[in-house]
């Protein structure tokens, strides 16, 4: 029997699904993208079968078999509730039999990611928001992270919503004039932006509102910076939160900004954040270059007996990204 010397770190999403597999002195050796299997969107059964195919094809891509993985770890998108984690539980253990495995929520894995295993909090601004923090004792919290219907602001379609109704409100006179009514109107090729009524709401569609509200809050539009900043201050409560229940007044940790609109590094978003938190506290703001399934990697490496150094991260995040070039 070869030896169990191989661990596979999972990042089960809403809208896709990434597994990585690397060897246990965090050599990554192969990489998969397959489609979300998130429980809530596509129901246990379906979920279980995506996972399955897709731990398959990471394995047989590589030459590895189920018998030579000592461990893995799931950040699953929907882990949310004490029911969500006994469904969750159950069925990745009928994935892999007999290989021991753990899980968290999918922004537990980016915290980890960022961080590296060590003290800080994660915001994360992709498809939807989540908020998780750790400090050097093992306590943890988490903050909102549910949907926007339930307090959430973060979020690339919530900041679609923010972008519409402020072209909206401007151009019919509702609320202050602002260069957003003629910039999206342009950008979505419509001669009024209630035309946007009958528009399906889709990826295509929030990514080009996006892209519209920060290149016109470069251009220095109030409206765009008001959004700009009510974001910015969503970031400094959740900041604020997470700080005051678990870090000294003194104490240096590690802000990580993660998810696709973070990653896009808008101005003058990013340098609004940067100013307000490194005011006020004691932190190193890291926005990775790299995908969070690394976080998952970094805890199954932990979970396996191992200690994440320098040394080991960097090795998994640079075998990762000639794995991703390869695949």
């Amino acid at each position: 029997m070869k030896q169990a010397s191989h661990i596979i770190g999972v990042d089960v999403g809403n809208t896709k699904t990434t597994y990585a597999l690397a060897t246990i002195d965090g050599t990554v050796i192969n990489t998969h993208r397959g489609p979300g299997a998130n429980y809530q969107e596509t129901g246990e059964k379906e979920m279980a079968t995506r996972l399955s195919n897709g731990i398959q094809r990471l394995l047989s891509g590589a030459g590895i078999t189920l018998s030579e993985l000592r461990f893995i770890y799931y950040g699953a998108a929907g882990a949310d509730t004490p029911q969500d984690m006994k469904i969750l539980r159950k069925e990745f253990a009928s994935l892999t039999p007999n290989i021991d495995f753990d899980f968290e929520n999918d922004g537990w894995i980016a915290l980890n990611g960022g961080t590296r295993c060590r003290p800080g909090m994660v915001i994360t601004c992709g498809t939807a928001n989540t908020n998780f923090a750790a400090n050097s004792k093992g306590q943890q919290m988490r903050i909102g992270g549910l949907c926007d219907f339930l307090g959430d602001i973060l979020g690339a379609h919530s900041i679609a919503r923010y972008t519409m109704r402020a072209a909206m409100r401007s151009e019919d006179g509702r609320d202050y004039p602002s260069l957003l009514s003629d910039r999206v109107a342009q950008a979505l090729n419509v001669k009024s932006n209630a035309e946007v009524i009958n528009f399906p709401v889709n990826d295509k569609l929030v990514r080009t509102l996006i892209r519209t509200l920060f290149e016109t809050a470069q251009e220095g539009d109030g409206r765009a910076l008001d959004i700009c900043w009510m974001l910015t201050k969503e970031v400094l409560t959740i900041v604020r939160e997470f700080h005051s229940e678990l870090f000294t007044q003194d104490e240096a940790f590690t802000v990580v900004l993660e998810g696709s609109v973070f990653k896009q590094r808008y101005q003058p978003l990013t340098r609004m954040i940067e100013l307000a938190i490194q005011q006020r506290y004691p932190v190193q703001i890291v926005i990775p270059d790299y995908d969070p399934v690394l976080g998952a990697l970094f805890l199954a490496y932990e979970k396996s007996g191992h200690r994440l150094e320098d040394k080991t991260s960097e090795r998994f995040i640079q075998t990762f990204k000639n794995a991703e070039r390869l695949s």
